[in-house]
């Protein structure tokens, strides 16, 4: 409420004027039916019906003159405000006394009956603010709005200035010395400030806290005279809505918080689980050479040359492997980077092929696998040497595991607007459910995996927006499908 709100309209008032001065005018030329016995009960009707529009003084004051009216005009001897019956005295007591209490309890009712009104308006406008706070993602963002409600609540009495940090909004709302210090101080001690307040009363203005469980997260400015009228329940209303903008930020605050720790945590594991993938897939071939080196060193002079030979073959073939292990997580480390740009142009299947067999004969890889590729394909869009990389580490791992080189198959054909690179083998198959994670795909007596050379090969297929697929069938063997689209999107 303010004094505008409290002002009786226009129509009200004059219709509750226009009742009163019909009752004076029926009692002052009163027709056949209205006498003595029966005005007293149009009388009490009328102050009724008037107590509800006009305000209770005055509808008091329209009471007691009603009344003598009535003495006047109706009450022996007639046009004199004298009284010669007891009767008649104790019928203008009654009568004064009726009224006023009829005008007190039907005016106190109503207001009884317009503050539920207003507790229940209040009550559904909390609950759709918090419903709108919960829905949104940023309840900053909702600072227009909150202005609103708020100005709405003080109904225009004095201008509103809201804010978080400082005072935002509106922007054009210029601000003095002592208003900024009010601000600040609001948000440092979370605690109403100013007029009625019981702290600094004597500043001319109202700060109001947007108050979480810990701190305030802004703050509202009430400029003007209607700040001083806390009494009339807008500004406990108000502070209820920046309550509810309090928790909405402390809520977003707190998840925010947790969406970090969780994703520090993520991080963590992922960076620790990543280290461990190097470290074993560096472990073996590193442990091999320091084996045959190991016995070249110590029985050099014991060792025929046929066992020299495959102890430096088998150091050569180990040093390979674990050239390529470290090649594959460069390669990784830089396309897990922000902002990776990959060349590509348009290559053909056969070449990609082609280039990766050539490498596996200069490895002196004892057999080939068996190759399939189907005639006419389109050429594809990509970057050669991950390609490759990725089709090599395939090839590497199945004839690794498999037990036999010819047992490994690669077959490419097109499956709808992709060319897909098929590489199966009969060793031991995935543990499918453990490749999820970086490092998690170990090798193992009932399982192998790929270690870095798999997350790679996600890496190369992500760039390219293509797709790898496993399909195992443990122990008897895997299957693994690397797609790739004709046309992938440019970076």
């Amino acid at each position: 409420y303010n004094k505008r709100m409290k002002t009786i309209p226009v129509t009200s008032g004059t219709a509750g004027v226009a009742l009163w001065a019909g009752l004076i005018l029926l009692l002052k030329f009163p027709p056949d039916w209205v006498n003595l016995a029966s005005s007293p009960v149009l009388l009490i009707l009328a102050s009724s019906l008037y107590s509800l529009v006009l305000p209770l003084r005055i509808s008091l004051l329209f009471s007691g003159l009603a009344v003598l009216m009535f003495n006047y005009e109706m009450v022996p001897p007639q046009n004199t405000l004298h009284v010669d019956l007891h009767e008649h005295g104790m019928l203008l007591v009654t009568m004064m006394v009726v009224s006023a209490l009829m005008t007190y309890l039907l005016r106190r009712q109503k207001q009884l009956a317009s503050l539920e009104r207003q507790h229940a308006q209040r009550m559904m406008q909390l609950m759709q603010w918090s419903e709108t706070l919960r829905e949104s993602d940023d309840p900053q963002l909702l600072l227009p709005q909150l202005h609103q409600l708020v100005f709405q609540q003080a109904g225009g009495a004095c201008r509103i200035v809201l804010g978080f940090q400082k005072p935002e909004y509106p922007e054009r709302e210029m601000l003095g010395m002592v208003q900024q210090e009010g601000f600040a101080a609001c948000l440092k001690e979370n605690r109403p400030l100013g007029c009625n307040t019981g702290r600094y009363d004597n500043l001319e203005d109202l700060y109001l806290p947007m108050r979480g469980k810990f701190r305030a997260y802004g703050a509202c400015l009430c400029i003007g005279p209607g700040a001083l009228e806390a009494a009339d329940g807008w500004v406990s209303h108000a502070q209820a809505l920046l309550d509810q903008m309090g928790l909405a930020c402390e809520r977003r605050e707190n998840l925010l918080r947790m969406q970090s720790e969780r994703e520090s945590a993520h991080n963590q594991k992922t960076r620790s689980l990543f280290l461990t993938s190097i470290a074993h897939d560096q472990r073996t071939p590193l442990a091999s050479i320091m084996t045959c080196a190991s016995a070249i060193v110590e029985q050099g002079g014991r060792l025929e040359a046929d066992q020299v030979r495959q102890h430096a073959e088998l150091i050569y073939a180990e040093a390979g492997q674990a050239l390529r292990l470290t090649d594959n997580t460069l390669t990784l480390a830089r396309l897990s980077g922000e902002g990776v740009s990959v060349p590509m142009q348009e290559e053909s299947a056969e070449d990609i092929v082609s280039a990766v067999l050539q490498r596996l004969r200069q490895r002196n890889a004892a057999q080939l696998p068996d190759v399939k590729v189907e005639p006419g394909l389109p050429l594809l869009e990509c970057n050669i040497m991950l390609v490759e990389q990725v089709i090599d580490n395939l090839l590497d791992n199945a004839a690794r595991h498999s037990g036999a080189a010819s047992t490994v198959q690669l077959q490419v054909s097109r499956e709808g607007e992709t060319v897909c690179f098929e590489v199966s083998d009969q060793g031991r198959g995935f543990d499918v459910a453990a490749t999820g994670d970086v490092g998690s795909a170990v090798s193992g007596d009932r399982a192998r995996g790929l270690g870095i050379g798999l997350q790679l090969c996600r890496a190369v297929a992500a760039v390219h927006n293509g797709s790898l697929q496993i399909s195992s069938r443990e122990p008897s063997g895997s299957r693994i499908l690397f797609c790739l689209p004709l046309r992938p999107p440019r970076s």
